[in-house]
Order: C-alpha cells, then sequence, then structure tokens
C-alpha cells in the first residue's frame, strides 16, 4: 500500500504550526499560535486565483500555515519523498520548486506578507527559501534568486525579525 500524499502534507504541516508555536509562545503568548490552515491555499491559490476578484476576502487566510497576524510571512509547506538531484540544483532548474516558489509568492502578495517556502523531503532536514535576506541570516545558498538556508538556522533568527 503506497503513502497517502495528502496525509502526510498535512501531517507535516501540523508538525510546522506546532514547532512554530512553540518557537514563539514566549512572544505570543499563546501554546497554539500557529495552526494548519484547513484551506491549505486550495481555495485561494494557483488555478483558483480568479476567486480573489469574486470573492470577500477581508477573512481569508493564505499558505499552508494560519499565522498571528502580526507574523510577518506567509507559510507555505512541501513534503516529498525525493529531493531533486544534485545536478539539477547546479543547474538552478527546479521545475517543482519554481512552482512552489510561484505558489508561495503569490499567497504572499494575497496576504500582504513576506515569502516563506518550507520544504521537507524524506531523510533530509527541513529547509526554507525566502525572496527576502533577513537581518543576520547566513543563506546555505542561491537558488536563482531566493536565498535558501535550514528551517533550524531560519528560525535561530532574533524574534523582531518574525513580528511587527
Amino acid at each position: 500500500m503506497g503513502v497517502n500524499g495528502k496525509q502526510k502534507g498535512n501531517g507535516q504541516e501540523r508538525k510546522i504550526a506546532n514547532l512554530l508555536s512553540e518557537r514563539f509562545k514566549v512572544v505570543t503568548g499563546l501554546e497554539q499560535s500557529f495552526r494548519r490552515n484547513p484551506d491549505s491555499g486550495s481555495f485561494w491559490g494557483a488555478t483558483n486565483q480568479s476567486r480573489m476578484s469574486t470573492h470577500d476576502t477581508s477573512k481569508a487566510t493564505y499558505g499552508d500555515i494560519i499565522c498571528p497576524n502580526t507574523f510577518t510571512y506567509n507559510i507555505e509547506s512541501k513534503f516529498y519523498k525525493d529531493p531533486p538531484s544534485f545536478n539539477l540544483i547546479l543547474k538552478q532548474e527546479i521545475k517543482q520548486w519554481d512552482q512552489w516558489l510561484e505558489q508561495a509568492k503569490q499567497d504572499s502578495i494575497n496576504a500582504n506578507k513576506k515569502m516563506l517556502l518550507i520544504i521537507k523531503y524524506n531523510k533530509i532536514e527541513e529547509f526554507v527559501i525566502l525572496d527576502q535576506l533577513p537581518t543576520n541570516l547566513v543563506i546555505s545558498f542561491m537558488y536563482k534568486n531566493f536565498y535558501v538556508t535550514t528551517l533550524s538556522n531560519f528560525l535561530s533568527l532574533q524574534d523582531s525579525e518574525f513580528f511587527n
């Protein structure tokens, strides 16, 4: 029996929400300040982008994780089995990443927040891709015009980098 990709992704989103809630509980004063978005981008994202002009978006949530209002990032989360080859990373030709980045960028524009794409592959530490470089962040490498580092490195930044 194969792995249910939807359940795998949902589980990763819950894991990220719990990790962020724990990391920022002193700042927010809440035990669970982040949670998985039940829409997970499906209602507003990708081919449903046209709904932005036909629906009331005043209470809309974008991305995969619902964050506190003062959190400066909109989060898209992906979890897949196999990472791209080193050769594709060197060539900067990872079509899957390009699609994810396009989705994450559009959701961040809709949310009026900075873009944060969190990626997890089996047996590889979570990493993030950003379109803006936070102060004092040491990056691992560039992918096209994006900054890449580990999630743990990113979360080691000062709280002021994450909240308005």
